[in-house]
């Protein structure tokens, strides 16, 4: 009879033996790195034949893992494993480039899609078509060089959707026959993989994502591309696998021969953070096509967070503590000892706000309310100002007798600020809702991560050669050429100069267009030519600027605009023009300011370098969003969602929730957050009421409430 396996490293060693592919799914500190290191050591010495790939998604993450498997095995980022797969078939590449640039049609989705709500169904069908509206726009200009007059609004659109819907269509389909014939004139041998995060219609090159997507079509469409992947490797291991694109997973095994390949996924499902990752394996655990392992041990946590953070887990997995041997002796069980408590101080009540009048009120009625919404309007803001005191206040109380540790929050204008990015953040913030996103979107479109990322490389070249060999790789991708030591040496103090530069951001970014630093991408000309025609747009509107002189004067509603208009005449507007077109207008106002900030002198480039080094941790800022990997002795979470759709914290602690995805996804983030502490987690909330204590505690055995009144 044979024996039970008794580890996960064991259960992983049989499947490789039988050729089964597998997950390995461990909580934060689980050690999965390790066993993944292991897994390939068993490789290489009981088959040394075999060969191995080791997949995981940084630069930095490929390093760390070279570090610890050795030289010997290859190991790659998932775009360059995948760019390595697909080169050789220039031809088949050029036949489906295509689809990277045409688009879907717009597909009407009928009541019975919305629940019978008819209303809901209406707004969201104008979201969707809005959205495809915007994006046939944006992607006529970068292959027609047009533009394209402003989406329809809901009003006008409610009247005849199905109208609207066929015309879209009909321009859809004209630009994709466009498209498609433009590649025909294109040779297969131009096309390319661009290492960038752009794909180039021009140049018929595809970058990150476009890539991802190609090779998905090349795997479902021809059978050999599989056979050649089983026989090239007998290994596939992927290292997070979690927030690798499901696409890749979806071809790796669906599309390789069953027998010949082991691929193994290691990673944890709750703490996927890309939106376009696969997150969880679950249906191909249950077909059977990979075999699940569970790494319940968790060698980083105190008991206490251990079981807090067990709680916020929805797969089913209970971690347990995992002794550690340190210098040959297993650690003792009090040494990992610590606490999990929860502070929290109760909201006071906000300023109630008054009624608004109706039409047929009286003009007394009307007058006494435009007093009490001024004094509302004061109220408000200080009781906002109130709660950030109070939560500050809250904060420094769990800080009080902690010792050293780390703050995990949510990304807000404070840290921006600390962090050196804080006009950056206050532009994004003006204008769009999930800012930081946005910042990060806009700026790479704008080819900043790509100039950021070589100023960081030459940071690390001088102590570190791999740093080095990828800078000089990165500039060979960009046609940046270095024929001798002079060139060197003036890319040196270059990139020296930048690293240091206080000028405006687009100015040094132009300065490395102009050095050939940054090769213009599609979606970055797009970019100028919609800025260039909107700014154009706004200038030929006679209204715009008579509505931003109403704004000067503190006009800054409907109602207010069209009561100074009827009182004053110094400004040459109707009022028929503000009811008609005032939306619009306070877009406008708002994207002229969002250029004009973007792209003048107030935006600073260290302000972008900074927001940049936060981003990839390499600031002395932590937030929520980028909390994976070695653990802190002490850790506070500061849960306040203020200004954030995306996450609702007294969520995590209620059994249902009437946005069961948006709950999902804090306790996620909640997750990683709190299992991030080694040894004291402390949590801080403003509550609501005290009823939710109640739910607290199912979480917190130590809630700890605190009176700043």
């Amino acid at each position: 009879m044979d024996q039970p396996l008794s580890t996960p490293l064991d259960k992983i060693k049989k499947c490789i033996e039988s050729e089964q592919s597998f997950v390995l799914q461990g909580g934060a500190g689980s050690g999965k790195t390790e066993t993944l290191k292991r897994a390939v050591n068993y490789c290489t010495e009981r088959f040394p034949n075999k060969k191995i790939v080791c997949i995981t998604h940084t630069n930095k993450a490929v390093d760390e893992i070279i570090d610890r498997v050795g030289t010997g095995v290859e190991v790659s980022t998932i775009h360059s494993f995948v760019g390595g797969l697909v080169k050789p078939y220039k031809r088949n590449l050029l036949k489906y480039l295509p689809e990277l640039f045409c688009l879907p049609l717009f597909e009407e989705l009928c009541i019975e899609h919305y629940g019978g709500d008819d209303k809901v169904r209406k707004t969201e069908e104008h979201n969707r078509y809005k959205a495809l509206h915007e994006t046939w726009a944006s992607r006529r200009l970068i292959v027609l060089q047009e533009s394209t007059e402003k989406v329809t609004g809901k009003r006008e659109y409610d009247k005849a959707p199905s109208s609207f819907n066929a015309a879209l269509n009909a321009g859809i389909e004209e630009l994709n026959d466009v498209v498609r014939e433009s590649f025909r004139h294109h040779h297969f041998k131009d096309v390319a993989y661009n290492d960038t995060p752009f794909d180039s219609f021009n140049n018929a090159t595809f970058g990150h994502d476009g890539l991802i997507k190609i090779a998905a079509l090349l795997f479902s469409n021809y059978s050999n591309i599989g056979k050649i992947v089983r026989d090239k490797y007998d290994c596939i291991f992927i290292d997070e696998y979690q927030d690798t694109d499901e696409k890749i997973i979806d071809s790796l095994i669906n599309f390789t021969p069953e027998h010949g390949l082991t691929i193994g996924l290691f990673g944890d499902s709750e703490q996927a953070i890309y939106d376009d990752g696969i997150g969880s394996a679950i249906r191909f655990i249950d077909d059977g096509r990979l075999k699940l392992i569970e790494k319940e041990d968790n060698y980083r946590c105190s008991p206490q967070v251990i079981d807090v953070a067990n709680k916020f887990r929805s797969d089913g997995l209970v971690q347990k503590v995992g002794l550690k041997e340190v210098n040959g002796k297993l650690e003792e069980p009090e040494e990992r000892e610590g606490e999990a408590t929860f502070y929290y101080s109760i909201k006071p009540l906000p300023p109630e706000k008054p009624v608004s009048p109706k039409k047929r009120d009286s003009d007394d009625l009307k007058s006494a309310y435009k007093i009490a919404k001024a004094k509302y309007d004061v109220k408000l803001k200080e009781y906002k100002l109130d709660l950030s005191r109070r939560l500050e206040n809250l904060t420094a109380f769990a800080q009080a007798d902690i010792g050293e540790h780390v703050l995990l929050k949510l990304p807000n204008k404070s840290i921006a600020r600390d962090a050196n990015f804080g006009n950056l953040y206050d532009l994004f913030d003006g204008r769009f809702r999930d800012t930081r996103e946005e910042i990060r979107k806009q700026l790479d479109r704008l080819q900043f991560g790509q100039l950021t990322e070589i100023l960081q490389l030459f940071d690390r070249s001088s102590n570190d050669n791999r740093s080095y060999n990828k800078l000089i790789g990165l500039l060979k991708k960009q046609g940046f050429v270095i024929k001798n030591k002079q060139d060197k040496r003036e890319l040196y103090s270059m990139l020296e100069e930048f690293s240091v530069s206080d000028e405006a951001a687009y100015v040094v970014m132009e300065h490395a267009i102009k050095a050939g630093l940054i090769s213009l991408s599609d979606s970055h000309k797009s970019f100028l030519i919609r800025r260039d025609r909107e700014l154009e747009r706004f200038a030929e509107d006679t209204s715009f600027d008579a509505f931003k002189k109403l704004l000067d004067h503190g006009c800054n509603t409907k109602k207010r605009m069209c009561d100074y208009l009827a009182e004053n005449d110094d400004i040459d507007l109707a009022s028929v023009v503000v009811e008609e077109k005032y939306e619009q207008l306070k877009k406008d106002v708002q994207s002229e300011a969002f250029f004009m900030g973007l792209f003048g002198k107030n935006i600073k480039f260290k302000e972008v370098m900074a927001f940049f080094k936060y981003e990839n941790d390499d600031s002395n800022f932590m937030t929520m969003h980028k909390t994976k990997g070695t653990g802190i002795e002490n850790v506070i979470v500061v849960l306040d969602e203020f200004n954030w759709n995306k996450y609702d914290f007294g969520s995590c602690f209620r059994a249902e929730d009437d946005n069961p995805s948006r709950q999902a996804l804090t306790r996620k983030l909640l997750y990683v957050a709190c299992s991030r502490a080694k040894k004291n987690l402390r949590c801080v909330r403003l509550i609501e009421e005290l009823d939710e204590v109640r739910n607290i505690s199912n979480y917190f055995d130590n809630c700890v409430h605190v009176n700043l009144d």
